[in-house]
């Protein structure tokens, strides 16, 4: 669905209205998308019967190219996956990471003080699936596999943020 807007004889009100929104409904239901998602570590370890019932918890989103999906600092409650598209994850006005499909993002204010700990810009036309309302929690206890999975992923972000350390020399048999 392409929104344009006229550039010449628009009344405020008609600017307004013709301006793009954030949201566009969805055409396709979170469950159909399955197999586009089954490869992402998210899923790891889970067939797709399993997937399909995760994904019918979660609602469909599209952001256009330059909106905001998150803010760092505010409060939150959703959980986001992203279908398609790619997205800025930014900490104190730095750039940290580019995500793509199959990546996830959101969970830290959702599992944590409900604070967001980054802002996430959508770089291109974004398609996410949404998980509303802090329903993560429960959904990983409903799916344990995963509750491992999330887990996996937040400790490897965790070591690519703060760096492989080098054993000291002594150690690694640098005599």
């Amino acid at each position: 669905m392409k929104i344009t807007v006229r550039r010449r004889g628009l009344i405020p009100a008609e600017a307004m209205v013709a301006q793009p929104s954030e949201w566009l409904p969805s055409t396709t239901g979170a469950t159909e998308l399955a197999p586009a998602v089954a490869a992402a570590p998210l899923f790891a370890g889970m067939d797709r019967s399993e997937i399909g019932r995760v994904l019918a918890s979660f609602d469909e989103v599209h952001y256009l190219r330059g909106r905001r999906v998150l803010v760092e600092g505010l409060r939150g409650s959703d959980f986001f996956l992203v279908v398609a598209g790619a997205a800025a994850v930014i900490v104190d006005g730095w750039r940290v990471a580019t995500l793509g499909p199959g990546d996830f993002f959101g969970e830290m204010a959702v599992l944590g003080a409900g604070l967001r700990t980054a802002s996430v810009r959508a770089e291109t036309p974004l398609r996410c699936l949404v998980l509303p309302n802090g329903k993560l929690e429960a959904l990983l206890l409903e799916h344990p596999q995963l509750g491992l999975n999330v887990l996996h992923v937040l400790v490897t972000r965790f070591t690519d943020l703060t760096g492989r350390r080098q054993p000291p020399a002594i150690e690694a048999g640098g005599d």
